[in-house]
Formats: structure tokens, C-alpha cells, sequence
């Protein structure tokens, strides 16, 4: 059927799941947008950019909501480099009774395709996120790392930020804001790579997948 991401086929070779970053980019409201300054100092051009940690696609570090914990940089490289999969969902909310019937994870990296966030959308309530039990239920069944291609993965409008704290407490990792709407539902082998920006408590990643022969 039109849409359906199950009906998409394979497509060879590395795959670049990230969003593209330039002024264009959307960021969460009050945060800062993506600049860039470029210098041409005589036969050279250097470039200067800023912007917030979390823009486009990008990684959360433990200290995003710890103070006291580590840095993007202490992620380890083992954690984001390896087998994923891809699994395309529809919900508001995603909780555990929405993901298909009988399901277990394969690997131990989940990438969430929700088709809920349009690549240059606004930031704003609507995105679908995820529900502290799906977290809990996750990690129960050894995954280490989800991405999700929406903003956030807790709702534009919430204040206590559950997904984000279960995320932390089980000592998960996250990514945010990937760009699936090409990539079919299967196994992947998954490169995601944030900048080490020491201390930072987010940054912004290139993510690639690969599609796992069967």
C-alpha cells in the first residue's frame, strides 16, 4: 500500500539517516539555530559554526539530565557502532502493546520509524514519542540504544520528561531526530557517531545504516 514503509525496498550500500544541518534546520523553540560564517582568507575558506548541542539529528549524553554524570564523549563507541533494527510504529505515545504482536528484540539497537516528524517541520506538539514502560520494556530484553526520528523522545509538551529520565536510569542511550522515511523495516548494521565534544550533554551525529544481508 502507498506509505507503508514495509512495502519500500531494500536500497544497497550505507544509508544516511541524519538530518542535513544548515540555517534551515529547524530547532526546539528558545534554542539556538544553526550558523555559518565563512572566511576566505585568501586562497583558503574557513568556516566557523554555531548552534545548539541539539540540533538535527543528534545524541543525548547521560548529563543531559544528570549534572553529575558523564559527557557525549563517555558514550561508549560500543554503544553506537553495530547490528539495529529498524521498526516502523504508529501512535501518539508508543507503548509496549503497540509494537507487533509476539515481538522481541533481534539486536541490541532499536531505531523507531514513527514517520511522525517531516524532515524541515517546525518543532512543535504533534511528534510521536515514547512511554516510560516501552523503556523499561526494552531494556528488560537487553537493548542498549534507541533512536527515534522525531525531535524528542519524550512529547513536545512534556514538563517531567519521562521517557528521558527511564532512559538515563537504565543507562540507555538515544538518539534523536533521524530521518528514516527512506529505510524499510529490518536489520541494519548501525554507525552513529555525535561529535566529542567533551562535557557537552549532547551533539549533533552522522548516522548511517547498512542493510544486514538475509
Amino acid at each position: 500500500m502507498p506509505g507503508d514503509p514495509a512495502a519500500l525496498p531494500s536500497r544497497p550500500g550505507w544509508i544516511d539517516v541524519s538530518r542535513p544541518l544548515s540555517p534551515a534546520t529547524p530547532v526546539w523553540p528558545g534554542d539556538r539555530p544553526f550558523q555559518m560564517e565563512r572566511l576566505q582568507l585568501g586562497d583558503v575558506s574557513v568556516s566557523s559554526i554555531a548552534t545548539g548541542c541539539h540540533v538535527g539529528t543528534h545524541v543525548d549524553a547521560p548529563c543531559h539530565l544528570d549534572a553529575l554524570a558523564g559527557g557525549v564523549e563517555s558514550i561508549p563507541l560500543e554503544r553506537l557502532i553495530g547490528p539495529a533494527e529498524v521498526m516502523a510504529v504508529r501512535s501518539g505515545v508508543v507503548a509496549p502493546e503497540h509494537l507487533p504482536p509476539g515481538w522481541h528484540p533481534a539486536t541490541p539497537r532499536l531505531l523507531l520509524r514513527t514517520d511522525s516528524h517531516p524532515l524541515g517541520a517546525p518543532i512543535g506538539p504533534g511528534f510521536s514519542a515514547l512511554d516510560a514502560t516501552l523503556v523499561h520494556w526494552l531494556a528488560d530484553r537487553g537493548v542498549v540504544l534507541v533512536g527515534v526520528d522525531t525531535p524528542s523522545v519524550d512529547p513536545f509538551d512534556s514538563a517531567d520528561l519521562p521517557a528521558h529520565r527511564a532512559l538515563g536510569a537504565r543507562g540507555m542511550t538515544w538518539i534523536e531526530g533521524l530521518s528514516l522515511g527512506g529505510v524499510a523495516p529490518g536489520r541494519y548494521q548501525l554507525l552513529a557517531l555525535p561529535l566529542a565534544v567533551v562535557g557537552a550533554d549532547g551533539a549533533p551525529a552522522r548516522v548511517v545504516v547498512r542493510r544486514e544481508e538475509p
